[in-house]
């Protein structure tokens, strides 16, 4: 699943108001995904809320650092 970038700006903005995290985006002919610094817990689980408000899951690695994106 794809999203326009002015999602992805207010997802960073309102990442920025809770967190010291950074919220990567890339986007390459291969699709859509994100990542982390670090592994956050509490940023995951604000991250899957915002998110889930829009019917939309997000899916993380196993290490917690890059996540997609898919619908519900």
């Amino acid at each position: 699943m794809s999203i326009d970038f002015s999602e992805v700006i207010r997802l960073k903005k309102a990442v920025a108001k809770m967190f010291d995290d950074k919220i990567h985006f890339h986007d390459s002919c291969g699709g859509q995904y994100f990542s982390l610094e670090q592994k956050n817990d509490r940023l995951q689980n604000f991250i899957a809320a915002y998110f889930a408000d829009k019917n939309i899951n997000s899916v993380f690695s196993n290490d917690g650092c890059i996540f997609t994106l898919e619908e519900f």
